[in-house]
């Protein structure tokens, strides 16, 4: 064998060890980020009691549900509105008055031009109240730590809300960037299965970091979420 076949024969052969040695990574919608995001500082520099973060509690949403390709981002500017820093934001929002805030008015459910546009997933209740407060709050550009408790580990009440956030408004069953969707149990598990799930939020190699841009979970929804897993991902 002369050496251009030998060194052809090695690189197919690296390329497919690699393959079979790890799971297929999650792609976001324009490939993988340049630069990390933000990760929110947790307990190292925590909100005072009941103050909304608006760089690690209202942007994640924010990211997930509004600023993406086709809608708010900085691209397509639908309506004219981009979504995708606070100085955008802000010009969305009447500090203190959040029903004289179109952001605000447009996520209600009985709005005539609702936000996010169907068929895509409503904003949760909670979701809706956590950015009326901080509209209520002042609409200040915060960037204190969110607090965590990672032995809190359920998935109604802990795990999913923290993935709607981060995560289900770009991978949900009518919005599936990346092939991806987390919209439900059911979906997620899958992603626990294979290594997907943690591999992405932890940005593990071969893994992009998620979510693509704004803000990263702090190291303690991490480890929330990793003690869930480890105790056997419940439906609880």
């Amino acid at each position: 064998m002369n050496n251009k076949k030998f060194i052809g024969s090695l690189i197919v052969l690296l390329l497919t060890l690699l393959t079979a040695c790890t799971t297929d990574p999650v792609i976001p919608a324009g490939g993988i980020p340049v630069k990390p995001p933000i990760q929110d500082p947790g307990e190292t520099n925590v909100c005072a009691d009941g103050l909304i973060s608006f760089e690690h509690q209202i942007m994640p949403i924010m990211v997930s549900a509004c600023a993406y390709s086709g809608c708010h981002d900085a691209i397509s500017r639908e309506e004219g509105v981009v979504l995708d820093n606070y100085e955008n934001i802000r010009k969305e929002v009447s500090p203190g008055n959040p029903n004289n805030s179109p952001l605000y008015e447009y996520i209600l459910p009985n709005s005539d031009d609702l936000m996010p546009p169907p068929p895509a997933p409503l904003l949760s209740q909670e979701q809706r109240d956590l950015i009326k407060l901080w509209i209520e709050q002042g609409a200040e550009n915060t960037d204190c730590g969110t607090p965590c408790e990672p032995t809190k580990t359920s998935f109604e009440l802990d795990i999913y809300p923290l993935l709607q956030d981060y995560c289900v408004g770009c991978h949900s069953t009518s919005r599936t960037d990346g092939m991806v969707n987390l919209e439900g149990y059911n979906n997620i598990k899958q992603y626990v299965d294979n290594g997907g799930l943690i591999g992405t939020i932890k940005a593990i190699e071969f893994y992009p970091i998620m979510p693509p841009t704004g803000s990263q979970m702090s190291s303690c929804r991490i480890e929330q979420i990793q003690a869930w897993i480890t105790q056997g991902a419940l439906n609880n």
